[in-house]
């Protein structure tokens, strides 16, 4: 489709756009163009394109080094969060925190484990986030998303949710989801958000963009251990850098490039391999179409 078949949809978009605005490691690819989808009528009218397309949320853990051909579908302007008593249905595109402030708001406990992660319900699913010893698939009902252009509501019993990733396939497109949460001490909930930040400030690189952890921890071990008993801290590749408070973080020093933080991920990877026999997995996507 061309510009003007894109105007007749009548749906939010914008042309030659960088993802660099677009993703929290403020590094990305350009794409031609980016679409914002407001509703599940209008996500289900992009999802029907025979373009190439690519859903992102927040853009929090990908590193997007090359689309070619393919447009960019955001979800973050479909975010309403409904309550109904205890139970309350979210859009893919809420962030984490927005669901966790409305929550207490409404004097519901449950959702602080996600203090600190940066990414949207519908990401969330995908990869069972988690944090605070809890993840994102704990208090869930069911997810509703769009498969094979028929929407379909899943329950938590017919999604196998393991470490960081979840049996939601990639043809698969979250819209929705049910949580079930209790009423409970939101005075004590807010001492631990407080807990879980302070911790946070402390051990992360929260100053500098970064996509979070890069690799899966390659339990019972840490993947940020194992990366700083090498003395991997500090390794660079242009203006990408392992994080020397963190060694599972790659910061963004400045001008980082996509190939550049690429490299540095390949770099470490190696090194583990060729050090300690462990192949680590990413926790970070990695979207390259070259």
């Amino acid at each position: 489709m061309d510009k003007n078949d894109f105007e007749s949809l009548k749906i939010e978009y914008y042309k030659n756009v960088n993802l660099s605005d677009y993703c929290t490691w403020r590094s990305g690819c350009n794409v031609s163009y980016i679409f914002y989808p407001k509703n599940t009528n209008e996500l289900k009218t992009l999802l029907s394109l025979k373009s190439k397309k690519y859903i992102v949320g927040n853009g929090s853990n990908t590193l997007f080094i090359s689309l070619k051909d393919t447009i960019v579908i955001s979800t973050k302007k479909m975010k309403s969060i409904i309550f109904e008593n205890e139970i309350l249905k979210v859009e893919c595109g809420a962030s984490l925190s927005l669901v966790m402030s409305k929550c207490l708001n409404n004097g519901l406990v449950g959702f602080e484990f996600s203090t600190g992660i940066p990414g949207t319900i519908g990401g969330a699913l995908i990869t069972n986030a988690g944090a605070n010893g809890g993840t994102i698939s704990d208090n869930l009902i069911s997810v509703s998303l769009i498969d094979k252009d028929k929407e379909v509501e899943l329950t938590k019993e017919e999604i196998k949710f393991e470490y960081r990733k979840s049996s939601i396939k990639p043809s698969q497109v979250i819209t929705s989801a049910k949580f079930k949460l209790i009423k409970g001490d939101v005075v004590k909930a807010k001492e631990n958000i407080n807990s879980y930040l302070k911790h946070r400030n402390k051990t992360q690189p929260v100053k500098l963009p970064s996509a979070g952890s890069v690799f899966r921890n390659p339990l019972p071990k840490f993947a940020g251990q194992i990366i700083e008993d090498l003395g991997l801290k500090g390794l660079s590749e242009g203006d990408a850098e392992v994080s020397r408070l963190h060694a599972n973080y790659i910061v963004n020093k400045g001008n980082a490039n996509p190939d550049e933080i690429f490299l540095l991920i390949e770099k470490i990877r190696k090194e583990v391999l060729q050090k300690k026999g462990i192949n680590l997995l990413n926790e970070v996507k990695i979207v390259n179409e070259k």
